[in-house]
């Protein structure tokens, strides 16, 4: 077992004396604490009690979540369909220029995902959401109707500084509502609409060529139209939808929210954030090590999912074929995600095996491409669950779980600048660099997940030594308290 879900860990004798300290701590309980375990004390079946939560949580959130993932992508990678039908011979873009559209937008994405994120904590987190989903939205209708590189250089932009808080922030809310070995699963599902955003926009692309030249506008135009418009749709659906608290929702019972936010450690001290909370989240060797791993899998992927229909463009299809022809791939990336997802909840403790195989995978998809140069799809997407969650788990402090995040994600998706230039259409129809260089981040990408595997294995070892060290003495010194304060009372 290399790593556990959690930060911090304990063995067997561990748990033990955590139960031991609480059980001489709960003899003077606050009121609140007292308030939560009378609620709870009252529970008949605890387990059925936790199921019906989850319930609740899986048909009020992770269906929004999903759909608005899904448009965050469609938004995002549309990019890729409008080349092949003809934006940058429409607009006079340079192959340069073309490749600055693309990578402008993970440039402002990467900028204000921290700072988003520090909003989001700060303020109202459902109108913050909501609010940055409409303006994305709004952008993406606008690149229809640029003129320019400069004015789709401008376009990207926003939309990348307003894209750049929704995945930190959702990873973020769904920590504070899932456990660690709920979490994998419920993630794959989330990542799975980015694959699925791939294999619906495919047949869109298609769909809209046949309307170039009605109106006076380009298929690509429309594309972005099509697109653009349910995603300001869902930002209103958002708003008065989603939820910021688990405990102020009228979906669950009082009983409900105590044991929800027993089993979750919630609590009420809301924590500012401070200077020192960055440099902490910042300086953290698991947040250098898991922003690598991020980086290495975003390029790998995000390549895959910009640059199918480019790819399969080179293996000779006519245009209209290759956006139908991106979809199969997707399909692919998308079984991998979810058998990742149930991989990554069935065996929670070795999540740095899971993606070394993951990156593996990746890897001899790249290599097929290189060696064989003929009509193979990649594997991707066993790794992408555990990968995208493993930090949001392993930061139980939540004033530094929401910088960590933010982090990672933002350090993670520079992934997203490198592969914008690694598939010029000038390296055609094989598109060896390309390639070569994705294999070499997935072989990299492997080594660096068991690496940082053990190392939180390690980490977890010693915790459970001094937390057992610290337990026994805590334990008996306040024995030793409670004893003194009853021959006083006596």
């Amino acid at each position: 077992m290399f790593e556990k879900s959690n930060s911090t860990s304990a063995s067997t004798e561990g748990l033990n004396l955590t139960s031991t300290l609480k059980t001489v701590v709960d003899e003077y309980p606050n009121d609140d604490k007292t308030k939560t375990q009378d609620l709870i004390a009252n529970i008949i079946d605890r387990e059925a009690e936790e199921k019906k939560i989850l319930k609740q949580l899986d048909c009020r959130m992770l269906p929004l979540f999903c759909i608005f993932y899904f448009v965050d992508f469609l938004d995002r990678a549309n990019i890729g369909n409008a080349t092949l039908a003809g934006i940058q011979d429409d607009l006079h873009l340079t192959p340069g220029q073309l490749s600055m559209a693309i990578s402008g937008f993970y440039i402002t994405y990467i900028i204000f995902e921290v700072p988003s994120n520090i909003v989001l904590k700060r303020i109202n987190a459902v109108m913050w959401l909501s609010l940055i989903m409409l303006v994305w939205g709004i952008m993406t209708i606008v690149i229809a109707f640029v003129t320019d590189f400069t004015g789709l250089m401008i376009c990207r932009l926003l939309l990348g500084a307003a894209e750049s808080g929704y995945v930190p922030g959702i990873l973020y809310m769904m920590s504070k509502v899932y456990r660690p070995r709920e979490f994998g699963l419920r993630l794959a599902f989330l990542l799975c609409m980015s694959s699925l955003s791939g294999i619906v926009s495919g047949p869109i692309a298609y769909g809209t060529s046949f309307l170039e030249g009605h109106g006076g506008l380009h298929g690509w135009q429309y594309l972005f139209i099509i697109e653009g418009i349910p995603t300001v749709i869902l930002s209103i659906i958002s708003y008065f939808y989603l939820f910021d608290d688990v405990q102020r929702v009228p979906w669950l019972t009082s009983t409900q929210k105590a044991l929800h936010k027993h089993y979750t450690n919630g609590s009420d001290t809301d924590v500012p954030l401070t200077i020192k909370t960055f440099i902490t989240a910042c300086y953290d060797w698991k947040t250098c090590l898991f922003a690598v791993v991020y980086f290495l899998n975003a390029t790998t992927l995000v390549s895959y999912q910009v640059f199918t229909p480019t790819i399969i463009d080179g293996f000779g299809f006519p245009v209209l074929t290759s956006q139908l022809l991106s979809a199969p791939p997707n399909v692919m990336q998308t079984i991998m995600t979810l058998l990742g997802g149930y991989l990554t909840d069935r065996y929670s403790n070795k999540r740095g095996r899971l993606m070394g195989a993951g990156f593996s995978l990746a890897a001899l998809g790249y290599l097929l491409l290189i060696v064989l140069e003929s009509r193979w799809a990649s594997g991707l997407g066993l790794q992408a669950p555990a990968n995208v969650g493993w930090s949001a788990i392993n930061f139980p402090k939540l004033e530094i779980r929401v910088i960590a995040v933010a982090v990672v994600v933002m350090i993670g998706n520079s992934g997203g600048i490198v592969s914008s230039y690694l598939y010029p259409l000038s390296d055609g129809p094989h598109f060896y660099f390309g390639n070569i260089f994705n294999l070499c981040c997935a072989v990299v990408g492997a080594l660096v997940s068991i690496i940082t595997s053990y190392l939180l294995w390690r980490q977890n070892c010693k915790l459970d030594r001094d937390y057992q060290e610290f337990g026994a003495i805590s334990v008996l010194l306040l024995k030793f308290i409670i004893y003194l304060l009853k021959i006083m009372y006596n």
